[in-house]
């Protein structure tokens, strides 16, 4: 049986067109340990039925005494109508943490971090982290991107661009866009199309790297079946799906 835990809504907002990022604190006081890249699993009821879903931690531990994530709004579903009715002051169940999407203690060149929509949350977790690994390893490059229909999709951006520039030597923000208009504007961390597609251009080096994967299902299929043509070992590819919950 999974043990849950009473926590209170102490925050939420909105991020992106139909994204909601909300903070949470546990009731009880105790702290809320967990690793970053991990996930929490709301639980709740609507007209009599038991639903459960879960979402990736987001909270950058060093700025944030919460836990927080953020939900994408789907019209209808159980899952969105609850969590984007909560307010302030409100409780929720989770149980959790779970989930092995983590980084792990190992000498590499590189670290690509790839995203679609709301799998880019475990990574905003995970920048104090990444931060101490390059120190400890100057060698290590890191690379996060991040991949959206339109600009206005992207998800914590400034977050993930001032983290780039405070370590510009050794790592890197990339957001690609489907379908934003990039003729008429376009900032330098922006490119065009799928974050997927850029892999030729990468120059992927099989047994020197790691790649994380997170997000829509299908970006995931594809990349993982592209890194295995380029020679990328199956242990070299950690990857979590991050499945559309209503």
């Amino acid at each position: 049986m999974v043990t849950t835990r009473l926590f209170e809504i102490v925050e939420t907002k909105d991020i992106a067109p139909r994204v909601r990022h909300i903070g949470l604190r546990p009731l009880s006081g105790d702290s809320f340990v967990f690793t970053p890249g991990q996930f929490v699993t709301v639980h709740f009821e609507r007209g009599g039925k038991a639903f459960k879903r879960s979402y990736s931690i987001a909270s950058i531990q060093e700025k944030e005494p919460l836990i927080a994530f953020a939900a994408s709004y789907v019209a209808h579903g159980p899952g969105s109508e609850y969590l984007f009715a909560l307010q302030v002051g409100d409780r929720a169940e989770l149980s959790g943490p779970f989930g092995r999407l983590v980084l792990k203690e190992e000498l590499l060149t590189r670290l690509l971090l790839i995203s679609t929509g709301t799998g880019v949350t475990p990574y905003r977790a995970m920048l104090p982290t990444l931060s101490k690994k390059m120190v400890e390893h100057p060698d290590l490059h890191v690379i996060i991107m991040q991949g959206a229909q339109y600009r206005q999709d992207l998800l914590y951006l400034d977050d993930f661009l001032d983290w780039a520039q405070e370590h510009s030597a050794q790592a890197e923000y990339r957001a690609y866009l489907s379908r934003e208009d990039l003729e008429k504007e376009k900032f330098p961390y922006e490119y065009r199309g799928y974050v997927q597609s850029s892999f030729a251009e990468l120059n992927i080096l099989p047994d020197k790297e790691a790649v994380y994967l997170c997000g829509n299902p299908n970006m995931i299929d594809d990349a993982f079946v592209l890194l295995q043509h380029l020679g990328m070992p199956t242990a070299q590819i950690r990857r979590e799906k991050y499945i559309s919950s209503k």
